[in-house]
């Protein structure tokens, strides 16, 4: 079975991108194979015009990946968990506490530094998720479904957070069902069945797909 069809993509540092699609169309593979974690049986990925195959391990590091289910052990506090996951990357000493420090300044987590992560809403969990990749301070993040399970109110909260990431240089590619926020993007691309049919600015696509609201596209589609 084939999950992908032929492909021909190329993003820039500072996009955000959303990857649409009905659910089964390869959102989660797309993602899986741009971030080296699934090899594609054929087609290639190119970083800055090299090889996956070609970065070196600390090239690697660079690349952050949050799956859908949080990667945080739930009873630890936000702050421990951020110092515990930056020393398995080898950070120490003032470099680590910086980079820590760094972080919950910029997912707005500093209020929550003391409390246990099992205790944070949806969305917060997810900020500390994405608070730990960070961490290896990556050029390229990747999404795979951060806002499933979130009310309205934090899906704009979460995906304006990460609007900002984006804007601090680096390529954000997230896949998603939301539609209420996606002019917060600058590219969407839309998948059905594995093929590409549509890659654009989110304004574009309702004229496109011939809707007046893209949150009807998936009529379109189906």
């Amino acid at each position: 079975q084939v999950l992908l069809q032929s492909l021909d993509l190329c993003f820039h540092p500072g996009e955000f991108v959303g990857v649409l699609g009905p659910s089964g169309c390869g959102k989660s593979t797309l993602l899986r194979c741009l971030a080296g974690l699934q090899k594609p049986s054929a087609g290639e990925v190119r970083i800055q015009g090299r090889l996956f195959s070609e970065l070196s391990q600390a090239e690697r590091h660079r690349l952050g990946f949050v799956p859908q289910d949080d990667v945080v052990h739930g009873p630890l506090k936000v702050e421990r968990a951020l110092l515990y996951a930056g020393r398995l990357l080898g950070l120490e000493g003032a470099e680590l506490a910086a980079r820590v420090e760094g972080v919950l300044d910029l997912l707005e987590l500093k209020e929550r530094r003391r409390l246990r992560t099992d205790r944070l809403s949806g969305g917060q969990r997810k900020r500390v998720s994405i608070a730990v990749e960070l961490l290896a301070e990556p050029h390229l993040l990747f999404l795979d479904e951060p806002t499933a399970g979130l009310d309205p109110a934090l899906e704009e909260s979460f995906m304006q957070s990460c609007q900002r990431l984006a804007r601090g240089g680096r390529t954000l590619l997230m896949s998603t069902h939301v539609m209420q926020t996606l002019d917060l993007m600058d590219l969407v691309v839309v998948l059905v069945k594995g093929h590409l049919v549509f890659l654009g600015a989110p304004q574009e696509a309702t004229g496109y797909f011939g809707v007046p609201h893209l949150s009807q596209m998936y009529k379109v589609l189906s």
